[in-house]
């Protein structure tokens, strides 16, 4: 290579590896000030939920404080009352004593004087009976005897009262008012003080809360500054790379399942010089390439990987570790290459070793650099006979993906407080086959708080929908169904190979050769009973599912929930006790499938139809499912066999009884690829903590999100997946309900008027 092309390749290596750990960078930085963000928005929401207790706590305990200060205020009144009943029985007690002794005297004066008159009576009597001192004596004496009884009888009461006033216990009642009232004071200065404490913890947590909306709301401006920053020093990369290194880019595969194969695209070699030759006529199709050729390199090597070593692959004869490309018509407007990993290489199926001869492996490093050999004649125009090395692509890693839960089958809880959903996953996941206890898949439910009275001033709407769009990156959820859509329409051409490619719409222009190449390569013919026009009518269902789909993914919603940053990358460090593992659950395939089938319908079928339906469903996945299943046939029979037994109720559709017949599809469609149903269950407890750590408040509303994460002990197995969160954002929100929360409340007695 000449000096000239040396610095110029070297040139264009060094920015573009500059651009790409730029690039790093700021993206590690945009994922710190995520967590950030996250961790601000926890402070502030637990602070609000914090304070939404106390706040509670502080209503109930004023209750109670003024409940007090009543029933201080009686006691005070009753202990006065006692004190002075005592008093007044002391008093009563003495005066009444007093009167009985003065009594006593006075009717031992009167018996003597009633005595001194009976013997004055019997001596006129017998001196002078029956005269005038006799009348007189007899008279006296007569009033003297009433006198002297009436004598007797009041004292006989005034003692007797005596008696029955020194018997009243008001020192007792004294007593048990003073014990009382001391109680009562007692109990008034707790209630005080924890009344007074729960008013400052509110004063503090309220301005707690404001430290914490101000910290949200730097960690917010921080994250869209960086969002900005990757966008802009992303499309730099971008802009870089298509103008100095032929646009070369490798696609991975974002769909769910086993990944076996990437895409490198890149754009054709021009020519500086005129494309014309001598004659006038048009250079060959490709000028002035004579063939491409594609290699993998490990990330490690990449730096000192260059062309004589790439030379040497393809002069050497190692045809394993390159992929040869002559341009054609086909090939004039770009390369667009799919290349596997494993299997036996094919023209049509073509296996890349890396430069060193292995294998690629799930979960690691590797850059695609791409080799053009110039045609003779033109190097000998140029007077240069030097090829042409790219500089390496952005790194890529190859992964599995996992599944995730679907929002629309995950349960509210019912009246155990047990949240049921399903999952479609590929068995070979497991350690031992579809062995539910021996698993390296975890699926953690977390609880996201969804109160808008505890989220209100954090994100608004148009926040998060601008965050959501530069953190989770659309272009990725439209690539995932472009991936899908591309795959059945190229079907579908094949079938309608005489049609015109207009007819199939929304095509993405990179897709049109990968369409037009399995036209071509495609000659497949059905062996298992079922016509083209029925094939062609089950692809246009799932193409219509899928295209429905992509429109509601990348519509903006006005109602994003819970209203907080939340996304997969945090979702995979929430700490444990954050987050319940699911165990296996008691939902049966069919009940899954059915989930949306009318209510009505689902009475009438009955437990025994279902359970039959059931039986027979599991008995024909297990024949039918697998690698090597035809999926539109897969499709037409298990929808015929279930509208057999629906039919025997009710004659309707399953697509009209469906209230979701789209991820119904998508479900059977998972089946038929091999994989397997896992129903789930997640139990709450008294133990059970939202996604920031805090105890779940009763009566109020969270949303379930499922994480499906690689756990296995081994990490270099956890780099071989991508994990996935369910679609919380759809997820319908439940009010929990705490089992062991308390129904009593604080009885409010009237106030009472302080006695004087």
């Amino acid at each position: 290579m000449s000096s000239y092309n040396d610095n110029l390749h070297s040139s264009v290596v060094t920015s573009l590896d500059a651009q790409e750990l730029e690039l790093q960078n700021v993206e590690a930085n945009l994922e710190a000030s995520m967590f950030s963000l996250y961790y601000a928005q926890c402070a502030r929401i637990t602070t609000a939920e914090e304070l939404e207790v106390t706040t509670a706590k502080y209503a109930y305990q004023k209750k109670v404080y003024e409940q007090a200060i009543i029933d201080s205020d009686l006691s005070t009144n009753v202990l006065q009352s006692a004190n002075n009943a005592k008093d007044y029985t002391d008093k009563s007690v003495s005066n009444t004593a007093v009167a009985a002794a003065n009594l006593q005297i006075a009717a031992n004066a009167i018996l003597k004087l009633a005595s001194d008159t009976g013997s004055i009576f019997s001596i006129v009597n017998a001196a002078d009976f029956d005269t005038d001192i006799y009348a007189q004596s007899n008279k006296a004496y007569v009033l003297m005897n009433d006198t002297a009884y009436e004598a007797e009888k009041a004292s006989q009461h005034s003692m007797e009262a005596s008696a029955s006033i020194s018997e009243v216990t008001t020192t007792t009642l004294a007593d048990k008012a003073t014990a009382t009232d001391t109680s009562i004071k007692d109990l008034l200065a707790l209630v005080t003080k924890q009344y007074d404490d729960t008013t400052a913890l509110l004063s503090s947590q309220g301005a707690e809360l404001a430290t914490a909306n101000t910290n949200e709301k730097k960690a917010e401006g921080i994250l869209e500054d960086y969002s900005v920053s990757y966008n802009a020093t992303k499309e730099a990369y971008h802009l870089n790379n298509s103008e100095l290194n032929l646009n070369l880019a490798v696609t991975t595969p974002i769909t769910v399942g086993n990944h076996d194969s990437y895409t490198v695209s890149f754009k054709n070699y021009k020519s500086p010089f005129n494309l014309k030759q001598a004659d006038g006529k048009d250079r060959p199709v490709g000028y002035p390439v004579e063939n491409y050729y594609i290699m993998l390199v490990e990330k490690s090597k990449s730096s000192t990987f260059n062309i004589n070593d790439a030379e040497a692959i393809v002069t050497e004869g190692y045809s394993g570790r390159y992929v040869a490309i002559t341009p054609n018509e086909d090939t004039e407007d770009g390369i667009y290459q799919k290349i596997y990993i494993s299997g036996e290489s094919t023209v049509d199926k073509p296996v890349l070793l890396d430069s060193e001869g292995n294998k690629l492996e799930l979960g690691s490093e590797y850059v695609i650099f791409v080799m053009a050999v110039f045609t003779n004649t033109y190097k000998k125009s140029i007077n240069t006979f030097d090829d042409y090395l790219s500089a390496p692509s952005k790194k890529f890693v190859l992964k599995n993906q996992l599944s995730s839960a679907n929002a629309g089958g995950i349960q509210a809880p019912d009246v155990k407080n047990v949240i049921q959903f399903g999952i479609f996953e590929n068995p070979d996941y497991f350690k031992n086959g579809d062995t539910e206890d021996l698993k390296n898949i975890q699926y953690r439910c977390v609880l996201l708080p969804n109160d808008q009275d505890l989220v209100r001033g954090l994100l608004t709407t148009d926040e998060l929908e601008y965050i959501d769009e530069e953190v989770k990156d659309r272009e990725q959820l439209e690539a995932l169904y472009n991936e899908k859509i591309s795959d059945i329409q190229a079907k579908l051409y094949a079938l309608n190979a005489q049609q015109k490619l207009d007819k199939v719409e929304d095509t993405p222009s990179k897709d049109i050769k990968s369409i037009k190449a399995s036209a071509k390569k495609t000659t497949k013919t059905n062996s298992k009973g079922i016509t083209d026009a029925q094939r062609k009518d089950l692809l246009n269902l799932e193409l219509q599912v899928l295209e429905k789909e992509k429109e509601q993914a990348l519509a903006n919603e006005d109602h994003l929930q819970p209203g907080f940053f939340f996304n997969l990358t945090v979702a995979e460090e929430i700490p444990a006790g954050s987050y319940t593992v699911a165990e296996p659950g008691d939902m049966t395939l069919t009940q899954y499938l059915l989930k949306d089938l009318n209510e009505s319908v689902l009475r009438k079928l009955g437990d025994d139809k279902i359970k039959a339906l059931d039986t027979r469903l599991k008995s024909y996945v297990s024949k039918k499912s697998g690698s090597d299943t035809d999926v539109e046939q897969f499709l037409q029979e298990v929808i015929k066999l279930i509208e057999s037994v629906i039919n025997e109720v009710i004659a309707k559709s399953l697509e009209v009884l469906l209230a979701n017949y789209g991820q119904f599809i998508n479900d059977l469609i998972l089946l038929a690829r091999g994989y397997k149903f896992y129903s789930k269950k997640v139990t709450l407890t008294s133990e059970t903590t939202d996604n920031f750590g805090n105890r779940l408040i009763n009566k109020n509303d969270y949303i379930s999100a499922i994480i499906s994460i690689s756990n296995n002990a081994d990490e270099t197995v956890n780099t071989q997946f991508t994990n996935a969160l369910s679609d919380y954002q759809h997820t319908a929100a439940f009010t929990y309900n705490d089992p062991y929360a308390t129904t009593s409340e604080v009885v409010a007695y009237p106030k009472q008027t302080t006695l004087n």
